[in-house]
């Protein structure tokens, strides 16, 4: 079964060190397949198992981890294509040339 993902809003993050409880009280969830906590945008965007877990469930751990979550203001998010290495260099899979159309 693929993940839904959402962005949840969360307040009260200051340092590096919040990112890291937050992110590991959320893996402890059941149910959570990924977690991005973005100190910048002050929010998490979590890949679950909708079957398994909910933004309720993620959020009360992220609540109890000492934060305020906001899963009224939780917002689907699309995942963009993955950039590895080789794309990000513009090279092509398996190749050493640029990949450019000529």
């Amino acid at each position: 079964m693929s993940a839904e993902f959402v962005r949840l809003p969360i307040e009260g993050m200051t340092c590096t060190s919040c990112v890291s409880h937050i992110t590991k009280a959320v893996r402890k969830v059941d149910g959570v397949e990924s977690v991005k906590v973005d100190l910048g945008s002050e929010s998490a965007v979590v890949g679950f198992d909708a079957t398994v877990t909910s933004v309720t469930v993620i959020a009360a751990a992220i609540n109890l981890a000492g934060y305020e979550p906001h899963p009224e203001q939780a917002a689907p998010f699309v995942p963009g294509p993955s950039r590895g290495l080789l794309a990000r260099l513009g090279l092509r899979h398996g190749g050493d040339e640029p990949a450019i159309d000529r």
